[in-house]
């Protein structure tokens, strides 16, 4: 504030035509600022709208994810991992919605290990036993076997999902011990 004060009285002090100057130069550099930008903002529109209408309007929100996901980062790189893994092979086979989330996965929270995948449509058991199969076989070879999933079937509003949640490889082993007599 002091800095401007101090400018101005400069500014003050000098002769009448070196402030007519300096308001002239200072005049003509916001006239052609406008000029510049009447005239770069309608390509930058007009950019804009390109994209959105050639990816149906899911730039912008593929975009804001990203952004979103780039702030905050999970502190296991495992998690990390995993989203990667499935957003580039792992839903492949599926028939994926991408409206809101990069390649139809959506992760809430950055370290619970929950992953949903939007459907745009019902699946199959045995797609969704396949898609089961690789993706416990993904996250025991990420994890070194200290790691195991759960995979189900989800309702995600507005979408279908499927719901994969990590949990440790011995609290799978306990859940699916069971005794049976045979008699």
């Amino acid at each position: 504030m002091e800095k401007t004060k101090s400018i101005i009285q400069k500014v003050i002090s000098l002769k009448w035509y070196y402030q007519l100057a300096i308001a002239l130069a200072s005049t003509g550099v916001v006239v052609l600022l406008v000029k510049f930008l009447i005239w770069i903002i309608p390509i930058i529109a007009g950019i804009l709208m390109l994209l959105f209408v050639a990816t149906e309007g899911e730039i912008f929100s593929t975009m804001w994810e990203s952004y979103k996901q780039r702030k905050q980062a999970p502190l296991n790189p495992l998690l990390t991992s995993i989203y990667h893994w499935l957003t580039e092979k792992g839903v492949s086979d599926l028939p994926i919605t991408t409206m809101q989330f990069t390649q139809g996965v959506e992760f809430p929270d950055f370290n619970q290990g929950v992953y949903f995948i939007h459907l745009e449509k019902d699946i199959s058991d045995e797609s969704l036993a396949d898609f089961e199969t690789k993706v416990r076989q993904e996250i025991k070879f990420l994890s070194n076997s200290l790691t195991d999933c759960v995979v189900s079937r989800s309702k995600r509003e507005p979408f279908l999902a499927i719901k994969v949640r990590l949990v440790s490889s011995d609290e799978m082993l306990l859940q699916n011990h069971t005794e049976e007599e045979d008699f």
